[in-house]
């Protein structure tokens, strides 16, 4: 699919995100125990979670039929476990799920919050498996323990009005991303806001996806990571057409970071566009671009075992801050980025002159 025709996909959804108030269906088909879940979701096509509490270590799994509709009433909660979740497994085709106005769904996360991220066990939030146009809309996210959304092997999915607020974990929530994809085609998030702690999204392996007004801070960008699988395929470390576009970050430790895993097999980073992206108070890289990850970490060895081709940053504007800024980082291998496209980016205030290894454009 063109980014042409994401678009046109983007506008016919973004029409129907309006909120609107869930009524009780009747008919056994409103869930408000946790018990009751298994024989709604077998049974009914049009379903409304309200004010449910999810039993400790208990995952709220909802397999729902074809074209079903699912609706979030009130505040859904988890109580506190220590495990790894997910708290929230929703898939199906052809699926609509809504959050009703004032709703949320709570993870509990200051029972969880360490400073220690993934080091200590902590349930992931909300995973979505879901395809042949299905639509999520107008969900609020509270207080994630760890990861927030999980966007795993879904195509043909459209993500609008999503709130993730975890500005309550300011000092002591870790790896809690917004949004990770991995193994995903024909993906579409418009108008997210997201308040967290790690990467606001972060794209792993997949294919045609625009992110369009989305609202990042307190993290680390807008992200970009491939090669994590070491010893999978080609395609497992593969990443095509991808556009951020429209899209602000702020408070952050990056704007914008680009990374490929020389640790891994052979792959492909190409068609990635960043276009009138906005920033303001970025405390590290306003860009970074590198191909030198092992084991998680920067080495400043990089390698072009995963090619970065056919890159585009255009209208990236904004303000750096702190004595450790910089405006752009650019650490390629030789011959592993070529035909990037680099116009329009104004980064003010960085505290360190911008550093270039093997960039195939002008950029400090």
């Amino acid at each position: 699919m063109s980014r042409l025709s994401l678009l046109v996909v983007l506008s016919a959804a973004f029409v129907a995100t309006t909120a609107t108030p869930a009524v009780d269906l009747g008919g056994g088909c409103t869930i408000t125990s946790f018990n009751q879940v298994d024989s709604v979701v077998k049974s009914c096509s049009n379903i409304v979670i309200s004010g449910l509490t999810v039993p400790a270590g208990k995952t709220l799994e909802l397999n729902l039929k074809d074209n079903a509709k699912l609706t979030f009433q009130g505040t859904t909660k988890f109580e506190h476990h220590v495990w790894k979740g997910p708290l929230v497994i929703i898939s199906g085709n052809k699926i609509t799920v809504t959050g009703a106005s004032g709703s949320k769904l709570d993870g509990q996360g200051p029972a969880y919050w360490d400073g220690k991220g993934e080091k200590t066990t902590k349930p992931k939030f909300f995973k979505i498996k879901a395809k042949g146009g299905s639509v999520f809309k107008n969900l609020q996210l509270l207080n994630c323990p760890v990861q927030c959304v999980s966007i795993d092997s879904c195509s043909d999915l459209t993500l609008s009005n999503f709130n993730i607020d975890n500005s309550a974990g300011k000092k002591l929530g870790h790896n809690t991303d917004g949004f990770d994809i991995s193994s995903s085609k024909n993906l579409i998030i418009d108008n997210a806001h997201v308040t967290n702690q790690d990467d606001c999204i972060a794209v792993n392996k997949g294919s045609n996806m625009i992110f369009r007004n989305i609202h990042c801070s307190g993290g680390h960008g807008l992200s970009i990571s491939v090669g994590q699988s070491k010893t999978g395929s080609f395609e497992d470390n593969t990443i095509k057409n991808v556009t951020f576009i429209d899209s602000y970050v702020t408070d952050s430790d990056n704007g914008i970071h680009v990374k490929t895993h020389s640790d891994a097999g052979k792959g492909s980073l190409t068609d990635i566009t960043y276009q009138n992206i906005e920033m303001s108070g970025i405390r590290k890289f306003g860009i970074n671009i590198e191909q030198d990850y092992e084991n998680g970490k920067p080495t400043g060895k990089p390698k072009n075992n995963i090619p970065i081709t056919k890159f585009t940053a255009k209208g990236i504007r904004g303000h750096m801050t702190g004595s450790n800024s910089m405006a752009v980082k650019i650490l390629c291998a030789q011959g592993g980025c070529s035909n990037w496209v680099w116009s329009g980016v104004s980064l003010s205030d960085a505290a360190k002159k911008s550093s270039c290894t093997a960039s195939p454009v002008k950029a400090c």
